[in-house]
C-alpha cells in the first residue's frame, strides 16, 4: 500500500486543507504517513501570499525535488502557488508529477492515480469542507475554516485572486464538524477564514458569524471558541454582544488593521473608519484582548503616516501586534502605485513598531504579576526531576502569541487545564508558577 506525506506551509488556512486531503487520501486507500524519507508520494501544500511565503514555498519544493533524484517518489504540488505561477509551474519545476491549484485540490486522488489527468490547473477556490479530516498534530486545539475565498479588493493582496469570491459554509455543517471534533477530544476551536466577521452574508443575506457562535458555545467539551482574521468594517453590535453572553467565547480577537492612517488605509482600499472601529469594540469589552497585525513601508507611507500609527499603537488597544513589511507583489495593484518606500525604510519602521509594541506588551503583562491565570496544557517534557510544562492562556493564539511556561515537579497532562500565577515575561512567552 502506497505512503502519502502531506506537508503543508503557510497559514492555518492552509492547515485545515491538509487535514481535509490527509482525510480524503485514507478514504481512498492510501497509508498516511508524516514521515518524507518513507513516502512513496508527498503533496506540498504551498503559500504564495507574499514573496517570502513563495520564496519558502518554492524552497521547499527544490529539496523535495532533490530527494526524488536519489530514489523512487512522486511529487505533487498544491495550493496558492501553482494557482500564482499557473503555466509557468512545469517550466520551473519539470520534475514535479503534478499540480493542483486551490480550486482543484479534491481532484488530486484522481491526480494522483491518473484517472483521466494530467497536470491539473483549474480556476481558484479552496477546499472548504470535506467529509473527511484527518488532524495533523496532537494538541486540543483545532481550526474551524468557515469560509473560502474574499470579496475585499485590498491593493496589495492576491487572495481573491488566488482563492476566488467569498463562499460561507453553512451553519449546520461547520457545527457538525465543531461537534466531531470535540468528540475527538478538541478543547479549543479556532474560527478561520480569509475574513471571518463576513461569514453568512453570501448564504443569508446578512452578517450572521453571531449566531453561528452561539451555536458553537453550546457544543459539550468545547472549552475556549477564538476568533481569528476580523475584518473591522464587519464587526457588528450582535457579534460583540455575543462575546458578552457566552463564558467560552474567548475574551480574545484578531482583527487586522493594516494600518491607521486615512491616507494609507484609502490607498490600500481598506475601512477609512478603523480606528472608531476599534475603540468601539474596547469601549462595549473593556476587558477583551486584541491583536492586530499592521504593515510598514507601503508605497506612498510617510513619516507623518508613521507617528499617526505610533500614536495609536501607544493607546494600548492591542496586546499582540504582528508587524510586516510590505511584500512587492507584481500581481497585486500596489506594485503599479508609484513612491515605493525603500526596503531598509520598511525595515526601520518594522523594528520601531515592534519595540514600541513589545514595552506595551511587557506592561499589560507586568500589571497581572502574580494574577491567577488558567491555561490549557500542549506539551509537558521531564528534564531531570523537573517537569517543562507548555501551554496557553485564553488570551494567546497558537504560535504567534507566545505561551505560559512552567517548571514543577509535578506533570500536567496535555489536553488538562490548569491554574498558575504570573511570575515575569522572557520575550512574549509568560513564565508561571503553581
Amino acid at each position: 500500500m502506497q505512503k502519502v506525506v502531506v506537508i503543508a506551509l503557510g497559514c492555518p488556512k492552509n492547515t485545515v486543507e491538509a487535514e481535509y486531503l490527509l482525510g480524503i487520501f485514507q478514504s481512498k486507500g492510501l497509508t498516511i504517513s508524516n514521515n518524507l524519507d518513507e513516502a512513496d508520494i508527498a503533496v506540498i501544500h504551498t503559500c504564495s501570499f507574499i514573496e517570502a511565503a513563495r520564496a519558502e514555498s518554492e524552497k521547499f519544493i527544490r529539496a523535495v525535488l532533490s530527494i526524488k533524484e536519489k530514489r523512487d517518489l512522486r511529487v505533487y504540488v498544491s495550493g496558492c502557488l501553482p494557482q500564482l505561477l499557473k503555466e509557468k509551474m512545469s517550466s520551473l519545476f519539470p520534475d514535479i508529477d503534478g499540480f493542483a491549484g486551490t480550486g482543484t485540490l479534491r481532484h488530486l486522488p484522481d491526480l494522483i492515480f491518473n484517472k483521466n489527468f494530467d497536470k491539473l490547473l483549474l480556476p481558484p477556490g479552496g477546499l472548504n469542507n470535506s467529509n473527511y479530516r484527518m488532524l495533523s498534530s496532537n494538541v486540543p486545539s483545532a481550526y474551524l475554516k468557515i469560509a473560502e475565498g474574499c470579496d475585499h479588493r485590498c491593493s496589495f493582496c492576491v487572495i481573491p485572486a488566488l482563492r476566488g469570491k467569498y463562499e460561507s459554509r453553512t451553519i449546520e455543517s461547520l457545527v457538525d464538524e465543531a461537534k466531531t471534533l470535540a468528540g475527538s477530544g478538541i478543547k479549543e476551536l479556532i474560527l478561520i477564514a480569509q475574513d471571518t466577521t463576513s461569514y453568512g452574508l453570501d448564504v443569508y443575506g446578512a452578517f450572521v458569524l453571531d449566531k453561528l457562535l452561539a451555536k458553537l458555545s453550546k457544543i459539550n467539551g468545547l472549552k475556549w471558541i477564538r476568533l481569528l482574521y476580523a475584518y473591522p468594517s464587519s464587526v457588528t453590535d450582535g457579534l460583540i454582544e455575543v462575546f458578552k453572553e457566552h463564558k467560552n467565547i474567548c475574551s480574545y480577537m484578531d482583527i487586522p488593521i493594516q494600518h491607521i492612517s486615512r491616507n494609507v488605509l484609502s490607498a490600500m482600499k481598506r475601512p477609512l473608519n478603523t480606528a472608531g472601529i476599534i475603540e468601539k469594540i474596547k469601549s462595549k469589552l473593556p476587558d477583551i484582548v486584541l491583536r492586530t497585525s499592521v504593515m510598514t513601508g507601503f508605497p506612498g507611507e510617510t513619516k507623518k503616516d508613521v507617528s499617526e500609527l505610533v500614536n495609536f499603537l501607544d493607546l494600548g488597544y492591542f496586546q499582540y501586534v504582528g508587524v510586516f513589511e510590505y511584500s512587492n507583489i507584481k500581481e497585486a495593484v500596489s506594485s503599479k502605485f508609484k513612491k515605493h518606500i525603500k526596503p531598509t525604510v520598511a525595515k526601520e519602521r518594522r523594528i520601531l513598531l515592534e519595540n514600541i509594541q513589545y514595552s506595551i506588551f511587557k506592561s499589560k503583562i507586568d500589571g497581572m504579576k502574580n494574577n491567577i491565570v488558567e491555561f490549557l496544557v500542549e506539551s509537558c517534557l521531564k528534564e531531570g526531576n523537573r517537569y517543562h510544562i507548555k501551554g496557553r492562556s485564553s488570551f494567546q493564539s497558537p504560535e504567534i502569541d507566545g505561551n505560559m511556561m512552567l517548571a514543577d515537579d509535578k506533570p500536567l497532562a496535555v489536553g488538562e487545564f490548569c491554574k498558575a500565577k504570573i511570575r515575569n515575561v522572557n520575550g512574549y512567552n509568560i513564565r508561571v508558577y503553581i
